[in-house]
């Protein structure tokens, strides 16, 4: 994630507003239209329709696709494959569900120019295109702690990558979100339910571990063992890839190169 993201973790936590790629312009003054992480009761849903769009990758079209992608943006791609599939309706909720009002996607014809062009907007005349869909993404891919996947160059690569995927997760604790949930209500920490989000529920289930995590170190160190002690203003481990490329391979690991 870039660095722009990142300074907005907290407010995306606390639901504040920050500085959205999505505005209208009025009396010469930009108004943002901010998107905001998915309450958990809506998580499923969100979820079932959101990741499949949000998975298309530049990476997987320049790979996958030969796509150009500085002569074809992201977003047109994105409409395409939708459009094939006869599953626009889903980027149109998913954006509804993020915003938190409806969003529609359409043809306008744009500028002096009257440029044809694929656009989801508003009735409050906000627009999501191929010029701010990056950074739309960007965010709604950190609110929702989804990343890219790792895709190898050719079939070989992408075999080793899977196989590596398979080994990681077999080797990891299964968490869902009945343990996650069971724990932070354990703790007493949310007071309404309805309105709290996934992005909080993972937060929360991250610093609890980190915390417990200290209390344990805390009692080796008292014996004499020489341990770090956890540090609790680097960023937390939740928002890395837990499938990523350094956890899945190791820095000496030859394979890594090869994809």
């Amino acid at each position: 994630m870039s660095k722009d993201i990142e300074k907005d973790y907290w407010r995306y936590y606390v639901r504040l507003p920050y500085k959205s790629p999505v505005y209208k312009v009025i009396d010469d003054k930009k108004e943002y239209k901010c998107c905001y992480p998915i309450k958990l009761i809506e998580w499923d849903e969100y979820a079932d329709i959101a990741y499949p769009i949000l998975s298309i990758s530049p990476t997987l079209l320049e790979r996958r696709l030969n796509a150009d992608l500085t002569k074809i943006p992201l977003f047109d791609y994105v409409i395409v494959l939708l459009m094939e599939q006869n599953k626009v309706q889903d980027m149109e909720k998913m954006l509804s569900m993020a915003f938190g009002e409806e969003i529609y996607g359409a043809i306008y014809q744009i500028g002096e120019e009257q440029e044809v062009r694929f656009m989801f907007a508003s009735d409050n005349d906000f627009y999501i295109d191929k010029n701010n869909y990056p950074a739309v993404r960007e965010i709604l891919m950190a609110q929702s702690f989804f990343f890219d996947p790792i895709v190898g160059k050719d079939e070989r690569s992408q075999k080793l990558i899977d196989k590596a995927i398979r080994r990681k997760m077999k080797s990891d604790v299964n968490t869902n979100l009945e343990s996650m949930v069971a724990l932070v209500r354990s703790e007493g920490m949310v007071q309404d339910w309805s309105n709290y989000t996934y992005y909080e529920l993972k937060v929360d289930y991250a610093t609890i571990l980190k915390k417990e995590e200290f209390r344990s170190i805390h009692v080796y160190r008292v014996m004499g063992n020489k341990v770090k002690v956890p540090d609790f203003s680097e960023i937390l481990s939740v928002h890395s890839n837990p499938l990523g490329e350094d956890v899945l391979f190791k820095k000496n690991d030859k394979t890594k190169d090869s994809y």
